[in-house]
């Protein structure tokens, strides 16, 4: 069982400024006695705290990244010393070794650090940030000043230079790392990355004040050659770094924009439907949940499709009456994604709820027609035809405490009954609707369509709630619309004998294959089902009994 709370009836910045609730702001005005009244922030995430909480887990996962390398680093000069007979690369590499281990504490400091600080606030992250790429930079200066030392005492130029090239991949690294890891506007990154490419000229800055004397043993790590090539490596860097840091910040911010609609937050999808896509959402400052329904980018350049997507708005947005779903909000994003905002609504459709449960009983089959009646009769007075209802597009809900409550939606197919000439929004060869619910003058293309086709497809509704079976079943669609045109319907109790028969001929009138042979119009078929013999054997309490014993226990266990 998929019984589930959402709404389903379709087929299918940093530099923001977020003031604490609590926050008083000086006018200058002296300062009245009175209720403190908390602003209300909404549960969703503005683009600066989603930055702060991405920033903390990218510094987790640095962190972690730093400790598993320089662990490994730390192994390798480890095993090499052991093996190694030169005095002056064993020396050399008990610097990369002492070196490590301090970097190995100052990393699982950092570590649990963060640990601590999980709700800590964007400026300490920062600082974090900082010093943890600050320290890891310095470390390099110092690891490459004292090799720098040792190579220079020993006069050995080759081991000098291939040093100086190894620690510059360790410095490249730091960079990308940066860059790739760590959320920043482009100029940020690149400020800090390029003070990384300043390392090399501190450590040969350093070693000629403190060590004058040996300054001729380094010439060759000042030659053209070299400083050319060590510049290209850290602009790469610096390159690297900072395109990265600029794509997956621009990534981030349109993905943070393509969740926001207007005043509405995107939370997770439920549904598709003919014109577009069904997110669950919630209103920013309201923390109202509600279903946003956008149009299909595919069609967003068929301004047919975008005309009958504003109409669904304006003529469901019209509607009132209680069974009707109710719509909030309509707009549209710059790059003309159009979507509305209506009721979210916890329940199931109708369709799943035959699906799971199959025929429902003749008590019930009428409680729930008598509400889509109800809805209906006020879209028919409107001048509305739905043309489109099916067990898809009829939703079981609770509302207000009450259970078994009936919406109608998607009036995506919706069409005015005196439409004025050069308004049609449908094309004359074009059959519109579903074909198991589909009158016969539908079918068969017939464009004077009244009221009694929406009827119809309720009629084929009931048979299908009563007997697990649409009217007709074939192989095809073009054989079923032929059998809703010219076959006569089987009699319900074909399928099941206990279908009382004052229902059954309720709901083979509405099937007629004439229009003049089926109910005048929704109330009148509201009527004739209210006067069934079984029309009270379904009620408020039973509906609630059933939610709470059946579907809400399935659920649960499920």
């Amino acid at each position: 069982m998929s019984t589930s709370q959402h709404f389903d009836g379709h087929d299918a910045n940093d530099g923001v400024l977020e003031l604490p609730p609590t926050t008083v702001i000086d006018t200058g005005r002296p300062q009245t006695a009175g209720p403190q009244v908390e602003l209300i922030t909404g549960s969703r995430q503005s683009y600066s705290s989603k930055t702060t909480s991405l920033l903390y887990d990218r510094l987790q996962a640095v962190t972690i990244l730093m400790l598993v390398v320089y662990a490994m680093v730390l192994v390798w000069a480890l095993a090499d010393q052991t093996v190694t007979g030169e005095k002056v690369v064993q020396d050399v590499l008990r610097i990369y070794r002492d070196v490590d281990l301090i970097r190995l504490v100052f990393l699982g400091a950092v570590l649990a650090l963060l640990m601590r600080a999980r709700s800590s606030s964007q400026t300490l992250l920062r600082g974090i940030e900082y010093s943890l790429f600050g320290v890891l930079t310095l470390l390099w200066v110092f690891a490459r000043y004292e090799a720098v030392l040792i190579d220079a005492n020993a006069g050995d130029i080759t081991d000098l230079l291939l040093d100086g090239r190894t620690s510059m991949i360790g410095l490249f690294t730091l960079m990308i790392v940066h860059g790739m890891f760590i959320p920043h506007r482009w100029y940020e990154t690149a400020s800090v990355v390029l003070t990384m490419t300043l390392a090399p000229v501190f450590v040969l800055i350093f070693f000629e004040v403190r060590h004058p004397e040996l300054t001729q043993q380094v010439a060759e790590l000042m030659s053209w050659h070299y400083v050319t090539t060590n510049t290209l490596i850290m602009l790469v860097g610096v390159v690297l770094a900072t395109y990265a840091s600029n794509v997956l910040n621009n990534l981030r911010h349109d993905m943070h924009e393509a969740e926001q609609y207007g005043q509405y937050q995107l939370l997770r999808k439920l549904g598709s439907g003919g014109m577009g896509d069904v997110f669950l959402a919630e209103h920013i400052l309201m923390k109202r949940p509600c279903a946003l329904k956008l149009i299909q980018r595919k069609s967003s350049t068929d301004q047919m499709a975008l005309a009958r997507f504003e109409r669904e708005v304006k003529t469901t947005s019209g509607l009132t009456h209680p069974h009707t779903i109710e719509i909030y909000d309509y707009g549209h994003t710059d790059n003309d994604t159009f979507y509305y905002v209506m009721e979210y609504l916890p329940g199931l459709s109708l369709d799943e709820l035959l699906t799971e449960y199959g025929p429902l009983p003749p008590g019930r089959v009428i409680y729930l027609l008598r509400q889509a009646c109800g809805a209906l009769a006020e879209a028919h007075a409107a001048g509305l035809i739905h043309r489109d209802l099916k067990p898809g597009n009829l939703y079981i809900s609770e509302r207000g405490g009450q259970c078994d409550y009936v919406k109608v939606l998607d009036f995506g197919l919706v069409k005015l009954m005196h439409e004025p000439a050069g308004t049609k929004l449908t094309s004359d060869h074009v059959i519109s609707g579903t074909p198991l619910y589909m009158a016969p003058e539908q079918a068969v293309g017939d464009q004077a369509l009244d009221a009694r086709c929406d009827l119809y497809a309720l009629g084929a509704i009931a048979y299908h709630m009563l007997t697990g079976h649409p009217p007709f079943e074939h192989e095809s669609p073009m054989a079923v619309l032929i059998a809703h045109a010219r076959e006569e319907v089987s009699p319900l109790t074909s399928y099941d004998p206990q279908v009382p028969e004052d229902l059954q001929q309720v709901v083979l009138r509405c099937l007629a294959k004439l229009p003049e042979d089926r109910y005048g119009d929704a109330l009148e078929l509201e009527r004739a089902l209210s006067a069934c013999s079984c029309s009270g054997e379904w009620d408020t309490q039973k509906s609630a009994t059933w939610w709470h014993d059946i579907c809400f226990t399935t659920t649960t266990s499920s």
